[in-house]
């Protein structure tokens, strides 16, 4: 089967290290569909170690590889939109700088896509610290269009770290919105919105890198805040009921008001699905 040329689309920035960020471009690399351009969005100044890891990439890819120098360290929002402005391509594969990707990714992502005849397209995910051999850890999304509305309502309903999607339906749904800590549910939501369908591949086709500090983050007022804001963004604009956000709110503040090693018990076993 011929496969549409796409961009790999990811970002670093000085807090990255470049053994991950090599991981993740390797991988994306040897995929069995390959890109026809990645696009590194590098968010403000890095390290020389990260800036000779990328020096090395554009020498040894320079067919592919692409880079965007922004001069400051940005929010997500900004980084994304600048990224997405840079791809060439109508398709688009996000990954996450120190993540991984299976070597059929793209292609079977490709064939639920079209399969389906949707408009983005993830997978489950591996959860893991320090190797992709040792997975602590998984992730589970719902699988057809309306089961993935309809979970979007409550939670988000897709790892944007598997995602594959068309570039237009991005730039028609009001690009990437700066909701900070929730970006990625906001894309989602926007795009739902914009009547997207889509698709979640039942295998784990993306390893994550959980750092140590994932869940205690959740703990700081700095969530507590982003969550409120989000909520009730989303509240007003009608996407999520009465119901909905009472609920969320409730889960948010329980979150918040947690010790961290009951929060990472409850996120670990019992929120996967």
């Amino acid at each position: 089967m011929n496969f549409p040329a796409y961009s790999a689309l990811l970002s670093v920035c000085e807090t990255e290290k470049p053994e991950w960020v090599s991981v993740a471009l390797d991988s994306m690399i040897q995929q069995t569909v390959k890109p026809s351009e990645i696009v590194l969005v590098q968010n403000g100044p890095v390290p020389d170690e990260m800036q000779t890891l990328i020096n090395r990439y554009k020498k040894e890819h320079a067919a592919i590889f692409k880079t965007l120098i922004l001069p400051r360290c940005g929010g997500v929002g900004e980084v994304f939109r600048q990224g997405i402005l840079a791809c060439t391509n109508g398709f688009i594969a996000y990954m996450d700088a120190d993540g991984y990707s299976a070597p059929t990714r793209i292609e079977e992502e490709f064939n639920a896509l079209f399969e389906n005849k949707a408009d983005m397209v993830g997978t489950n995910i591996n959860e893991f610290s320090e190797s992709i051999n040792d997975v602590e850890g998984y992730r589970v999304f719902p699988e057809s269009p309306e089961q993935i509305y309809s979970f979007a309502k409550r939670r988000m309903p897709m790892a944007f770290s598997s995602a594959l999607f068309k570039k237009r339906m991005v730039l028609a749904c009001c690009d990437y919105e700066d909701c900070y800590m929730a970006e990625d549910y906001a894309l989602i939501i926007n795009l739902l919105s914009f009547c997207a369908r889509g698709i979640n591949v039942q295998k784990p086709l993306v390893y994550k890198r959980m750092n140590k500090d994932y869940y205690k983050n959740r703990g700081s007022w700095e969530y507590i805040k982003a969550m409120h804001y989000f909520n009730k963004k989303f509240f007003r604009v009608g996407w999520f009921r009465y119901r909905d956000f009472l609920l969320r709110s409730t889960v948010n503040e329980l979150i918040f008001l947690m010790p961290n090693f009951l929060r990472t018990f409850i996120f670990n076993k019992m929120m996967r699905t």
